[in-house]
Order: C-alpha cells, then sequence, then structure tokens
C-alpha cells in the first residue's frame, strides 16, 4: 500500500497498531523535511498536517512512548506556528531526528526487535529558538545540510522576473493567472452562500494546482511555494479532514488575493509600466489565517476579522496599469494587436448578421419578388456577409506553434528536476485552430507531458539496460484530420500496464473488481478522478488530479481523446478537435419531424439502402452493406429516444459517418441539405451526455441540435428487429 492510498478505511478500528498507516505517513514526512530550509516558511503547513494525520490514526497516540514523541513534535509545531513562522537549523535538525527515532521505534516494535529509549532530551521544555539559541538536539543525529541559499524574508519573501528572455511566456501566465484566481474567488463565494455544488472544492483545488504548476514552469519559486501552502489547506477539505468553514474561507480569500497582487506586478513589469525588480509577497499575515483555519475551532476563539485579511485585491484587466485592453500598432511588424475581448465581439455580431440574413432569406414576400435589381442585392449581400465572416473568424485561427514551443522548455527542466533525460519533437507546429482552443489546451498538454516524463519515460540507467537511447523523444504532433485538428503527445517510454492500472483502481475503490474490462476499458480508468499511480505526492504528481482534468477539458471543447500504448516501447494520445467553437459546415437531417446538425466534414456520402444490405450479426448489431464492407447501423430515432419514425431503414437514408473513431452507418428520415451554422451554447441543458454538443438557430428561427459525429461513431450498436424492412 502507498502513501496516497491511505484513508480513514485503512485504519484497524479494534486499536491495533496502524504500521502500514503511519510508515506512510512517515514517508511523506520525509520527503516533505528534506526541502525545508533555515530562514524559510515554505513546507510549514505539509509538514504539520502530517503530524496532525499521525496524532489522528486510532491507537498510534496511545501507545508509549509513541505518545510523548507526537507530543513534542505537536509542541515544536505549535511554537513555530505561534511564533515567526520560521524554520531554524535546530528545529530542522531535530525533526530530522525525530522522524528517525519515531520510523524505528516503530519498525523495532512491529518486528520485536529491541526498541530505542525516547530520548531524555526532548522531554524538557522546548521551544522555539532564536537564532542565537539552539533547541536541544539528539546527539546522534546526522548534521542538516545548511541552505545554500540566502535566508528569506518569512513575512514577504520575494521572486525576480526574468525579462526579457520569458517575456511572452510571463504575458500568457499573467492573463491566465488573473482568470484563475478570478474563478477561485467566485466559487469561494458561491461555496460561502452555499449556492455551490459539492465538486466546487475540487475545483478551487485545481485551479491552485493549475497556478502553481504554471509559476513553477517559470521558477517563480515563491509564487509557486505559497501557492502549494493554500493547496494543502485546500487539499485537507477536499479529503474531509478539514470542514469548510468561515476561517477556511477567509484564508482561501486571502491568499488568493496576495496572488493576485504579485500577478498584477508581474503585468505591470512585463508591460513596462513599472521597472524591473523583485516583487515581494505579503504572506505571514495569510499564514495566521491559514494556521487559524487548520486549528480546532471553540467557542472562545475569536473569528479573524477584515481587519486581519490583506487588501490586496484583483485588478481589473482594463485597467491603466494592464495591457489587455490595449490597441496599438506594431510598425516593425506591421500588424495591429487588438484585445481579444473586441475580436470576440466581433465574431459574435457577424454570427447574429449572418443569423438575421437567413431570416431575410426566407421571407415569403423575398422569394417571391420579381425584381432584378433587388435579386442582384441580396446575392451581393450573401457573398459579402459569407466573406465578412470566414475573415473575422480567421483572424481567431492561430498556429500552434506558441503551444508548442513552450512545451520545450517544460520538458527540458522538468526532465532535469526527475533526473531523466528527454528530448521534444515538433511536428505541425503551423497547423491553425481557434485562438480558444489553443489557450484551452495549455493545461491540459502541461498535465499530459508532466505525466509522461515522471511515469512514462525511464530513467537513462533503465532505458540503455532495456537496449533504448538513454535520451528519451516526447513527441507532439499537430494536422488536420476529418475536418478537425488531430492532436498526438507520444513518448517511446515504458508504456501502460492496463492490469497494473486496473489494480490500482480496485485498490483506491475506484472500479468494482467483480466487473470485468476490456483493455481499452482498462486504459481509460487513468481517466477517474481520484486515480494515480504515484506513490508520494510531490510537486510534479501524486494528488491524484490531472488526468481527470484532461479528459475534462478535451471534452468541454467538444473533443476526444484516445489511448495507445505497447509495453517497452512507449504510449501515444491522441486529442481529436473541432477547427473552431464558432461555426460548423452542417448538415441538415430530419428524423421523426425533428432537425439536427451533423457535420459535414464526417459526412462520407448518403444512400438508401439496398433489400439485401442490412443484415444483424452476432453481438455486433445490426450491419449495412458498403460496396462490400460491413458498417455497423445506429437507428438515430430510437437511439435519441424520439417516437417510432413513419420511415423503415427500407425508405429511410443511410448517412455514413467517417470520423477519427472510425464509421458509422445512421439511418435517417430525411436529409435536408447543407447549411453554415453559428454553434450556440446550451448551457446546463445537455449536461452529463455526450451526443449533443450545442444549437443553431435555423433560418426559420427554430433552433436544431447540432449531434456530435464522432461520439454516434464511438456509441455502441444494438441488434434490432430488422422484419419492418424486408416488403
Amino acid at each position: 500500500m502507498t502513501a496516497d492510498s491511505i484513508g480513514a478505511a485503512d485504519i484497524d478500528p479494534s486499536g491495533v497498531l496502524p504500521v502500514e498507516a503511519a510508515a506512510a505517513l512517515l514517508e511523506r514526512l520525509a520527503e516533505e523535511l528534506a526541502f525545508v530550509t533555515a530562514g524559510s516558511s515554505d513546507g510549514l503547513l505539509p509538514v504539520n498536517a502530517l503530524i496532525m494525520d499521525l496524532e489522528h490514526l486510532p491507537g498510534l497516540g496511545a501507545a508509549e512512548p509513541l505518545a510523548e514523541g507526537l507530543a513534542v513534535a505537536r509542541r515544536w509545531l505549535d511554537e513555530l506556528l505561534d511564533g515567526e513562522g520560521l524554520f531554524t537549523p535546530s528545529i530542522i535538525q531535530n525533526l530530522h531526528a525525530w522522524h528517525d527515532w519515531f520510523f524505528d521505534y516503530l519498525i523495532a516494535r512491529e518486528t520485536g526487535r529491541p526498541t530505542v529509549a525516547f530520548p531524555v532530551q526532548w522531554r524538557l521544555p522546548v521551544s522555539v529558538p532564536s537564532p542565537a539559541a539552539a533547541v536541544p538536539t539528539l546527539p546522534s543525529a546526522a548534521p542538516v545540510a545548511q541552505a545554500t541559499s540566502p535566508v528569506k524574508d518569512a513575512d514577504s519573501p520575494s521572486f525576480q522576473l526574468r525579462l526579457p528572455d520569458d517575456i511572452e511566456l510571463l504575458r500568457e501566465f499573467h492573463s491566465e493567472s488573473l482568470e484563475l484566481l478570478r474563478s477561485i474567488e467566485a466559487s469561494v463565494l458561491a461555496l460561502e452562500e452555499g449556492s455551490a455544488g459539492p465538486d466546487v472544492v475540487n475545483a478551487i483545488f485545481r485551479a491552485f494546482h493549475t497556478f502553481k504548476g504554471s509559476a513553477g514552469f517559470l521558477q517563480l519559486e515563491a509564487l509557486r511555494d505559497f501557492a502549494h501552502q493554500l493547496e494543502s489547506l485546500l487539499d485537507e477539505v477536499r479529503s474531509g479532514r478539514l470542514a469548510v468553514s468561515r476561517r477556511v474561507i477567509d484564508a482561501i480569500l486571502a491568499g488568493a488575493d496576495v496572488l493576485a497582487a504579485c500577478v498584477v506586478d508581474v503585468g505591470d513589469q512585463v508591460s513596462g509600466a513599472v521597472p524591473v525588480q523583485p516583487i515581494r509577497m505579503a504572506v505571514a499575515p495569510v499564514l495566521i489565517l491559514v494556521r487559524r483555519a487548520l486549528a480546532p475551532e471553540s467557542a472562545s476563539e475569536v473569528e479573524p476579522t477584515a481587519s486581519t485579511t490583506p487588501t490586496a485585491g484583483i485588478a481589473p484587466v482594463d485597467g491603466p496599469s494592464g495591457a489587455a485592453n490595449a490597441v496599438h500598432v506594431d510598425r516593425a511588424e506591421t500588424f495591429v494587436r487588438v484585445d481579444a475581448g473586441k475580436l470576440d465581439a466581433l465574431v459574435n455580431l457577424v454570427g447574429e448578421l449572418v443569423i438575421t440574413q437567413a431570416f431575410v432569406l426566407e421571407n415569403r414576400e423575398l422569394k417571391g419578388a420579381d425584381n432584378l435589381e433587388l435579386g442582384y442585392a441580396v446575392r451581393k449581400l450573401q457573398r459579402i456577409t459569407r466573406e465578412l465572416q470566414h475573415n473575422a473568424l480567421s483572424m481567431r485561427m492561430v498556429p500552434i506553434s506558441g503551444l508548442f514551443r513552450k512545451m520545450s522548455r517544460l520538458v527540458r527542466d522538468l526532465g532535469a528536476s526527475l533526473g531523466k533525460q528527454a528530448r521534444l519533437v515538433i511536428v505541425g507546429e503551423e497547423t491553425e485552430l481557434d485562438r480558444h482552443l489553443v489557450e484551452q489546451m495549455g493545461d491540459v498538454l502541461v498535465h499530459m507531458i508532466r505525466n509522461a516524463l515522471d511515469h512514462g519515460v525511464e530513467t537513462p540507467d533503465e532505458r540503455v539496460a532495456a537496449g533504448k537511447d538513454p535520451t528519451a523523444t516526447v513527441r507532439l504532433t499537430a494536422a488536420h484530420a476529418h475536418g478537425g485538428v488531430l492532436i498526438e503527445v507520444a513518448d517511446d517510454g515504458r508504456g501502460i500496464n492496463d492490469a497494473a492500472v486496473y489494480a490500482r483502481a480496485v485498490e483506491k475503490r475506484l472500479v468494482d473488481p467483480q466487473h470485468d474490462l476490456t483493455r481499452e476499458d482498462r486504459l481509460a480508468l487513468i481517466f477517474l478522478p481520484g486515480f494515480t499511480t504515484a506513490s508520494a505526492v510531490t510537486d510534479v504528481s501524486g494528488r491524484g488530479v490531472g488526468m481527470d482534468v484532461v479528459k475534462g477539458n478535451i471534452e468541454a471543447l467538444r473533443g476526444h481523446v484516445d489511448i495507445a500504448t505497447e509495453m517497452g516501447r512507449g504510449t501515444t494520445f491522441s486529442i481529436r478537435l473541432p477547427l473552431t467553437l464558432s461555426q460548423i459546415d452542417g448538415f441538415l437531417i430530419r428524423v421523426s419531424g425533428e432537425r439536427y446538425i451533423l457535420s459535414s466534414a464526417a459526412v462520407r456520402e448518403c444512400f438508401r439502402p439496398g433489400p439485401q444490405s442490412l443484415s444483424t450479426v452476432h453481438e455486433r448489431g445490426e450491419m449495412v452493406d458498403v460496396r462490400g464492407r460491413q458498417v455497423p447501423m445506429l437507428r438515430l430515432a430510437s437511439l435519441l429516444g424520439l417516437r417510432t419514425p413513419a420511415t423503415t431503414a427500407q425508405t429511410g437514408i443511410i448517412v455514413l459517418l467517417d470520423t477519427g473513431a472510425g464509421e458509422r452507418a445512421v439511418l435517417v428520415d430525411e436529409v435536408l441539405g447543407k447549411q453554415e451554422v453559428i454553434i450556440k451554447n446550451l448551457g446546463d441543458t445537455f449536461v452529463g451526455q455526450t451526443l449533443v454538443t450545442g444549437g443553431a438557430i435555423l433560418a426559420d428561427g427554430r433552433v436544431a441540435l447540432i449531434l456530435d459525429a464522432e461520439a454516434l461513431a464511438r456509441h455502441p450498436v444494438r441488434a434490432m428487429p430488422v422484419r419492418e424492412d424486408v416488403a
């Protein structure tokens, strides 16, 4: 059993000493202690949380002298938290020695070996020392390495931007981080009001997790470490060990305010509004709030008031210090940079123009008018509107090269931190797609590449032993396919063991062990929330977030992700996305009196099936013969739960879909033609299903649902009676 699989259900309620659970927590504690440094508060909250977990293990606190050991560790940490919250060399040395003694005593007691006596020095009253006064230490403790970096100011650590080297990355970090922090603030307020669902805590946690990853990517250590502290507080809430309270809400909001103030400073320096200088963070008041949020509440304790909360707020993007609302001409490059919001507004207005034009063209009086000049004007209006629409949409199309190139540094830096050698190969970086898609895919690719390097790629020694090049290859590929974009993230690592994935999911109680899954279904388990194969929490992985976020983000973009893997050869994740989220070239069909839209890019052909073209194959459902190929058939009316159609398979029309997921023959009543349509978001109306991806307003003002052709191609077919089709 590994550290991240320990939970309340793993503890024996009979009072037997929970050695396995305690050992797992001590393993995580050792990892946290390895990174603490003198003169810093980094790591204090995770260390405190792990000691609390040890204290809460049933039976552990009743065993002497383990109980005395827990008491002395609690006294040290409480005095640290009540004081400056600053690690000193002596307290670090004591915590390392305490960890070694506690672990040795636990194992000795379990195995029957002689136990090590509790150090008498620790029974004395212990206080957090000043630099001149040392805490009594265990004589046999190994010396702790001194920090090589300058001692940080615990009240206001700082970080320095690397300008001009990272200017483009910092611009993106500035805009993306402000959006993340706005979403955090809105979600926390909804949580406080009680109007949020149960998933909002996970959403806030993931937002801090994403912010931390971006800050770490840019080597903004102080920002990354502070976000990690807030993430750890959210992890206590997410795991159920800490209830949501006003203290928790205050701490999260105060922490988000500090991060937002820093991000605004980043934007000011990147835009040149202020000179480049270290950016200081006023974290001390927030750490007080976090400490109070983690402490047990009592009636005698006073809740934090507004005066204890930092006043730094999230500055508006269109404020005078920001560059997001600026429109200026770059004469050297002869193009105009326009605020993205204004561009989106233009595209929306063009979309409304297209819909209004369709209303006009369908007017009965206009259709019946016998006027050459009016006819010429109408045709000219159609041509101009079509060109305006295409040009407006093309302005939002950007090459994926900028996103791909950001990953190069991630591969280099992360590979070095993991002790692995890896190169990034980019193919198809000139491929264009909607700017919104590029923005949303940033987090997806970061998660996938981090997982590839952490879990997929072997160490150089392991690769050499397997007959491979010691330097691994991570490949990013983009290409147009089936009317959309295909993005592939591939590595030549160890591959994914589907049996191990299944066993891990069963261990974490994510699947029923009685269910027999196919290999494809077992691989898909990595997308379950909370699934992780990591044995410990690190900056890279282990908290059980990442791949579920990846799948959710891709599906929110009307995309799909598939896995292809081979043990010892590597893994490829294939992501299929539409070119744009704004419009599609629609293929209009009618089923049971209702109109639906498919992407015409996915429609290969339409035909009326012959008398002998239908058959039923055992365990594969109905099939249609298409020039010698047996293609699975879906009856769309039955699939959508509509009334029984008047047409049969002999009188209806087969629409043959060709998608990245394969072919599928769809039976419809009538084909109405092609029409470019503007995609409208349907809100929460169709949440929880994958067939409907949006709606479109047709020329008569009615709404037609847009069906996902790839989801139809993936849908299992069922055997249906075919007697109706036999004349």
